[in-house]
């Protein structure tokens, strides 16, 4: 308590302008650590929307992607018309799916990429094999099969990227 005294003496036996830059430098003191809180607030928020955003391509992927499978699991059903209706709902699942991943490789980097090259590649070409049996009028055996790898493949990708529902950043 009396060093509080003192410290009060010494104060009020300060000049006037000694006084005003020992408020002034409190006050600006003040002013810094509201900044500062304010700042460190915005910035939780903003990585939480940016979390948020990147979940919600993340599932829009993950759902384009499940479809895709469960598409391609009618075609084992007699009388569907594969070529008419099956694939190209497929094909738009597809590129839904390759345009969300890279929309989510090119936003959030390369550890949150769903579909690398290869898969994306594979997954034409099987597409491609399809057209041209229809296209020759050749049975599409090797094309189902193809595709069969593929869909296999994405089964494998959405269990190892996915937790959850949620998108986790590979390695």
């Amino acid at each position: 308590m009396e060093n509080v005294k003192s410290g009060l003496r010494g104060f009020s036996a300060m000049s006037a302008r000694k006084k005003a830059i020992v408020v002034l430098a409190a006050v600006l003191f003040v002013v810094l650590f509201v900044v500062l809180c304010i700042s460190i607030n915005m910035r939780s928020n903003i990585q939480r929307q940016y979390a948020e955003a990147r979940n919600k391509a993340g599932e829009a992927l993950y759902s384009n992607l499940y479809i895709l499978m469960q598409t391609f699991d009618m075609t084992s059903v007699p009388n569907t018309d594969v070529q008419n209706a099956i694939l190209p709902q497929m094909r738009d699942y597809f590129i839904a799916s390759v345009t969300l991943n890279s929309l989510i490789t090119q936003t959030y980097g390369p550890r949150y990429t769903v579909l690398n090259e290869e898969d994306v590649n594979n997954l034409t070409a099987a597409f491609t094999s399809y057209e041209a049996a229809y296209r020759n009028g050749t049975p599409t055996d090797l094309a189902q099969s193809n595709m069969r790898v593929c869909m296999e493949r994405v089964k494998e990708l959405l269990n190892s990227r996915y937790s959850q529902g949620v998108l986790r950043a590979g390695r």
